[in-house]
């Protein structure tokens, strides 16, 4: 059962990372880097439309979505749900829609992560795991 757009909740996680923007963007496109930091499989397409599916662990669970937008080395979106969660569940595949904004500063990357559409029921774990995994894997994966 869907909710409301009342219940439904944004969250946001910002770092900065010690690496250019076309080098941050390849960690988000590239199956080889996405799974330095984010999942132990990744099956990209980095086209609108193109497949972007991430599997977290052996035998775990598996997000799956679709690039929506993407501006090289500046912004993507992409749709985001979990693979076990049936059509009309919460959180099933492609229900949620996630934006990430890399902006040159510092002699770096200032990077904005946007997951819109959450419903309240798993706005908090997920951005535990987003704090976990953009906030500190993704940078460690860079050095």
């Amino acid at each position: 059962m869907s909710e409301s757009p009342a219940t439904l909740h944004i969250i946001e996680q910002r770092v900065h990372i010690s690496a250019s923007p076309a080098t941050v963007w390849s960690l988000w496109t590239e199956p080889s880097r996405m799974v330095e930091w984010w999942g132990t499989e990744a099956q990209l397409d980095p086209r609108p439309e193109g497949t972007f599916r991430v599997v977290m662990e052996p035998a775990g669970p598996v997000m799956s979505g679709a690039y929506v937008s993407l501006e090289p080395f500046t912004r993507l979106v992409f749709s985001f749900g979990w693979e076990a969660n049936a059509p009309g569940e919460p959180l099933a595949p492609g229900s949620t829609m996630v934006e990430v904004t890399l902006t040159p500063a510092g002699g770096g990357t200032d990077l904005l992560l946007v997951h819109r559409q959450l419903p309240a029921t798993h706005a908090d774990a997920h951005a535990q795991g987003w704090a976990l995994f953009v906030g500190q894997r993704l940078p460690a994966a860079l050095g």
